[in-house]
């Protein structure tokens, strides 16, 4: 099966696990601290399995884009994943706070994809991979 990834990196925070996943849960308020993020929406106001997410990616020289993903994983204080589900095809990111052991979190942030949607992806690797860096240096800004 083809799989690309489009990030697999750890971003240190200043903030306990505790802290930064009650900040990161906090769909609603990702467009305060995040520039790339328009508007974000959780519906059904719980994050849970199932569930399904809707953001808007705000990127420079682009039109918004809006996503609409299923919540994959939720263990709170420990992960968060979501995703696209299509024949033949995944596209995953997964989030994962972890306790460095000195008081402050580190946040691995994982995004793929499986399948037949790889090929496609191959012209907007770069894209995504700009998205989420800046998601999670602006993310651990915040502590």
């Amino acid at each position: 099966m083809l799989k690309r990834y489009f990030i697999d990196e750890v971003t240190d925070t200043r903030a306990s696990p505790r802290q930064a996943f009650s900040l990161f849960s906090q769909v609603d308020g990702w467009a305060d601290w995040c520039s790339v993020v328009r508007h974000a929406r959780l519906f059904g106001g719980q994050w849970r399995r199932g569930a399904n997410l809707l953001f808007v990616a705000d990127l420079p020289r682009l039109p918004p884009a809006p996503v609409v993903v299923r919540v994959h994983e939720y263990r709170e204080n420990e992960c968060i994943a979501w995703g696209l589900d299509l024949p033949m095809a995944r596209l995953i990111h997964r989030f994962t706070f972890i306790d460095d052991g000195d008081g402050g979190c580190r946040v691995h942030q994982e995004e793929w994809s499986e399948g037949l949607l790889t090929l496609l992806t191959l012209p907007a690797g770069r894209l995504i991979h700009r998205f989420d860096q800046r998601f999670a240096a602006e993310f651990a800004a915040m502590f």
